[in-house]
């Protein structure tokens, strides 16, 4: 048995409904622009900056990381984190996957981005780490086992304020065409999430604000469990 300096890190996990067992996180990958909304949203905030005249809505998907520990579940307090004058909120359903790398259940996320450092590293060409990688910097619900109907609703409301909604049949590539392009990239592996996109109507957070994430089914009921937090 392997000796270690120091005891490891305890790993992150999510809460899965219906179940004491937690589901370890080994790795958190976020799909970019997946909604066309928010795709011509992000080029219209930045055009001027980086000269940008196509949306590029029909590009191929493309993938950047957040820290595993920055995945946290039933979390009612998220911090803000430092160096940043613009924390924003950007709803997006996870899924999550387990043996053989197949989708095993899926939850509701918000992908926590401190929008001003990432203004500044695109304008520097430079990576988004300091803007996406951050402590709690991706909360969750619990994991629901399975996918949702495409005709599922996710909204996301700031102090009671709807700040944006969708419906998933929205999304550019849809579940099976994300793992496809990402398992071209990467070996997927059980405990992998993947954060799907988010939809247009992104904006910020302040000390003090309550986040309330829904997943809700045609018929009004609730798909995936909610997730819920304040800023601190």
């Amino acid at each position: 048995m392997a000796q270690y300096l120091f005891p490891p890190a305890v790993p992150a996990a999510l809460r899965v409904v219906g179940e004491t067992a937690l589901f370890p996180v080994r790795r958190v990958y976020c799909v970019g622009r997946n909604y066309r909304a928010h795709s011509r949203e992000m080029i219209q905030r930045q055009a001027a900056q980086l000269d940008i005249t196509d949306d590029k809505v029909g590009a191929p998907p493309f993938f950047f990381q957040k820290p595993a520990y920055g995945a946290v579940t039933d979390s009612r307090t998220v911090p803000y984190p430092p160096k940043t004058q613009r924390l924003e909120h950007e709803l997006e359903m996870v899924v999550a996957l387990g043996d053989g790398a197949a989708v095993f259940g899926c939850a509701l996320g918000v992908d926590l981005t401190r929008r001003d450092l990432q203004d500044q590293a695109k304008a520097q060409r430079r990576p988004w780490d300091a803007a996406k990688a951050f402590d709690a910097s991706a909360p969750c619900g619990a994991l629901a086992r399975g996918l949702p109907p495409k005709e599922t609703r996710l909204e996301l409301r700031v102090n009671g304020a709807v700040r944006q909604s969708c419906v998933l049949a929205d999304m550019i590539y849809g579940v099976p065409e994300i793992l496809d392009h990402l398992s071209r990239e990467v070996e997927l592996c059980p405990g992998d999430v993947i954060f799907t996109g988010t939809p247009s109507g992104v904006g910020p957070l302040a000390p003090g604000d309550a986040v309330a994430c829904r997943a809700v089914d045609v018929d009004g009921g609730e798909a995936l469990p909610a997730c819920e937090f304040v800023v601190k």
